[in-house]
C-alpha cells in the first residue's frame, strides 16, 4: 500500500484533522473522511455515471459550503496533490460531513443513484444537493445490507460504484460510557464477502476509522483488520499504544 500521508503519533481527528491516508489499487482507507472525495477524484472517469452506495453511522450529506467556496477552491477540491486538498479542511471548509455534497455540486450529472445505510444520524438528502439522487426505497436497512449489497450492485444498470464505508457504522453510541462494536465480526465478514462478489463495478472503495465514533483508534483498528484480511489489502504499518500514545509503526 502506498502511504499518501502519515502522522507517526496519532492525535484526535475529529472534524477535520487528518492523520493518515494509505492507498492500495482502488482501496484507500484514511482515519477522517473528509479524504474521499479526493480519493474519488483519483479513480472517476467523468465520462461514466456513478452509484455511490454510503455505510456509515452518519448520512454525511451537511451542505454548507458556497458554490463560490466551490468554484474558488475547484483546483485544489478536484486535483491529485492531497496536501493541496488537505489545507482546505478545517471546521468551515471541507470537513468529515460535508465532503459528499461538495463532490456531487463539483461533478454535476456524474452520481446518478445513491444507498444509504446508516443508523440515521445527520441531515439526510430529503433537504440535501443529493435529493434528486435519493429515494426511501434506497435507505437501507442494518439488516438487510449483508444479504442484500452484491445484488443491489450487481444487478444495477449502473456499471460503476463509489463505496463509502466509515467503521463507525458498527458501534454504537452508550453516553458517558462511549461507544461498543455492536455487529459481530461474522456481520462484517458476511459483508466483505458480499462486497467481494461485485468488486468489478467498484472504481473505488473508501474506509475511514472515525476513532472517536469507536471508541478509540484499538477497537476502529481491529475491526480495519478483518475487512484487509477479507478484501485483500494490506495497510503498510500497525497501530500500536505505546507509553500511553497512539502511534503508527
Amino acid at each position: 500500500m502506498e502511504t499518501i500521508y502519515k502522522n507517526e503519533i496519532l492525535g484526535e481527528s475529529g472534524c477535520c484533522n487528518v492523520n493518515f491516508l494509505v492507498h492500495d489499487n482502488k482501496f484507500y482507507v484514511m482515519d477522517n473522511h473528509l479524504c474521499a472525495s479526493w480519493c474519488w477524484e483519483q479513480k472517476i472517469n467523468p465520462a461514466y455515471q456513478y452509484g455511490i452506495f454510503h455505510i456509515d453511522r452518519h448520512y454525511d450529506l451537511l451542505n454548507n459550503l458556497s458554490d463560490a467556496y466551490l468554484r474558488t477552491n475547484h483546483d485544489r477540491l478536484t486535483g491529485t496533490n492531497f496536501d493541496d486538498f488537505n489545507s482546505l479542511a478545517n471546521a468551515t471548509d471541507i470537513r468529515y460531513d460535508n465532503y459528499i455534497d461538495a463532490f456531487y455540486r463539483l461533478h454535476p450529472g456524474l452520481l446518478t443513484k445513491a444507498y444509504y445505510c446508516t443508523h440515521h444520524d445527520g441531515s439526510d438528502w430529503r433537504n440535501m444537493s443529493l435529493k434528486s439522487i435519493s429515494s426511501d426505497a434506497t435507505d437501507v436497512k442494518i439488516y438487510d445490507l449483508v444479504d442484500n449489497v452484491d445484488y443491489w450492485i450487481g444487478k444495477s444498470d449502473i456499471e460503476h460504484w463509489i463505496l463509502n464505508i466509515d467503521l463507525d457504522f458498527f458501534f454504537q453510541g452508550q453516553g458517558e460510557e462511549g461507544y461498543y462494536r455492536f455487529l459481530t465480526t461474522h456481520y462484517v465478514k458476511k459483508l466483505c464477502r458480499a462486497i467481494k462478489k461485485v468488486l468489478d463495478k467498484i472504481d473505488v472503495i473508501s474506509i475511514a476509522l472515525s476513532p472517536e465514533f469507536c471508541n478509540g483508534w484499538g477497537p476502529s483498528f481491529d475491526v480495519l483488520h478483518i475487512i484487509e484480511d477479507e478484501l485483500g489489502f494490506k495497510m503498510p504499518f500497525k497501530y500500536r499504544k505505546i507509553g500511553g500514545r497512539d502511534i503508527l509503526v
